[in-house]
């Protein structure tokens, strides 16, 4: 593959940019001086010179610009007639004094005159045609053309001097100035720019642990710096994060070994028992009944982990239906009705009438409900009644599962959703797996929802809200 020719600095490319633009600023200024002169002259600089616009036969070489420019060209004899006039007279005198002359060829501005050398300005040229004496009276206003005296310094040894000095001084200033657009750029520049090049290198170097930019500069500057800044901060939490989820991974994988290995054993040792006969006739059915519950023990924490791994998997997709809620639950509570009873907790039942529909995994929902009445069931020693109740709102369905039993212990209720925490805190086969509230809360936050629990009001309260409406 051809290699890529590798590009110059931003800031030497802003220097030689300004540069170049000082220069063809410059060229096209003198550009746009010349183009105004020549529109003005017609086509011709020399042409708007008024001793230059009659040639030695007396003609008119540009008439054009002359009236252009509202000027007008009078043809004289000897003594100061006119005979001829080239372009638009503007005044009335038909003959001149020689003082009257003179008073239009002055450059001073005229004070105390009535006469129309007050507004006028006159350029002559004397021209002999045939024998005969001839002046040619170029007039105008005097707010349109000055008069200037040139002094040809490249014509003397001093003149060039003075040339030479000035090209040496603007040499000086020009490159000076760029000295100072690029002491300029470099400070609004290139600082930032190297602050967050320095940011960057300690993110490939070292992590993105505590990175951070502070520096003042232009908002374009700025917005990058604050990008970053929220860059490595999302960073640090996803790397937090992830330390966390692996953390919990490790100790869930303890803990699974941990349950698995106590009926494994008690399996194990039966077994051996019953392989060597050592068992009486009378007490074999019971021998087997422990083996059979403890091989469903294993079972169910192998189901639930890997229930847990589906769960964490990215591309595993519910399958979502618009569903009524509340059938959903009254059929779900029906199913749990006589296990309350028989342990003597009345089941209190709050569901509307009428269809409350959302987008859920009807399977997956129902599994939440279920573990959440089966916790009653199991850690309810003391009360005597289960809630359930849906309420609607704008955007979201609330569903509320209650109990009035002993409160979950204060110091595991930030945990209580993680994997294996259960609430009696039992090491034993006596309790749950301790994995059906962490699975409860995979489902509702895999359905967009969340599930928060508090105790008020003497109970044990569990609120799940799902959206109506399923969010992408």
């Amino acid at each position: 593959m051809k290699q890529r020719k590798k590009q110059g600095s931003v800031f030497r490319q802003l220097v030689t940019s300004y540069i170049s633009f000082a220069v063809l600023l410059v060229a096209g200024l003198y550009v746009c001086l010349f183009g105004v002169l020549l529109s003005l002259g017609g086509g011709t600089i020399e042409s708007l010179a008024p001793y230059d616009m009659i040639d030695e036969n007396g003609q008119v070489k540009d008439l054009g610009s002359l009236e252009r420019n509202g000027m007008w060209i009078e043809k004289l004899d000897e003594d100061y007639h006119i005979l001829e006039v080239y372009g638009q007279k503007q005044d009335k005198p038909q003959s001149y004094t020689q003082d009257e002359i003179y008073e239009y060829l002055v450059t001073d501005n005229m004070v105390d005159t009535d006469t129309p050398a007050a507004r006028y300005r006159g350029f002559i040229n004397t021209i002999k045609l045939d024998g005969e004496k001839y002046y040619y009276f170029v007039k105008a206003e005097r707010n349109i053309l000055s008069l200037s005296y040139n002094y040809n310094a490249a014509g003397s040894g001093a003149g060039q001097r003075i040339v030479a000095v000035f090209f040496v001084v603007f040499t000086l200033f020009f490159f000076g100035n760029c000295y100072l657009m690029s002491r300029y750029l470099s400070r609004k520049i290139k600082k930032p720019l190297s602050e967050i090049t320095v940011g960057m290198e300690q993110v490939i170097n070292h992590g993105v642990d505590q990175v951070r930019l502070d520096f003042r500069a232009q908002k374009e500057f700025e917005e990058i710096r604050d990008s970053f800044n929220i860059m490595t901060e999302r960073l640090e939490n996803e790397k937090r994060e992830k330390r966390v989820l692996e953390e919990r991974k490790n100790r869930m994988l303890l803990e699974l070994s941990h349950d698995i290995k106590t009926p494994v054993s008690t399996i194990k040792s039966y077994a051996n028992v019953l392989e060597e006969g050592l068992i009486r006739e009378e007490d074999l059915r019971g021998y087997y009944q422990t083996i059979d519950k403890k091989a469903v023990r294993v079972d169910e924490l192998v189901n639930e982990m890997f229930l847990m791994l589906k769960l964490d998997n990215p591309e595993y997709e519910f399958e979502i239906k618009k569903t009524d809620i509340c059938e959903l639950l009254r059929t779900i509570c029906a199913g749990y009705y006589e296990d309350l009873e028989a342990k003597g907790i009345e089941m209190h039942i709050e569901i509307p009438e009428t269809p409350i529909w959302a987008g859920i995994d009807q399977k997956e929902t129902k599994r939440v409900i279920e573990n959440l009445l089966g916790n009653i069931i199991k850690y309810n020693q003391t009360g005597q009644g289960a809630w359930v109740s849906v309420k609607e709102n704008n955007e979201t369905v609330e569903i509320q599962i209650q109990d009035d039993g002993e409160a979950i212990a204060q110091e595991i209720h930030t945990i209580m959703f993680d994997p294996f925490v259960r609430g009696d805190q039992a090491r034993s086969s006596k309790g749950g797996t301790g994995l059906g509230l962490a699975i409860a809360r995979k489902i509702v936050e895999k359905l967009g929802g969340e599930i928060t629990y508090q105790y008020k009001e003497g109970k044990n309260s569990f609120l799940i809200k799902l959206f109506k409406k399923e969010r992408a």
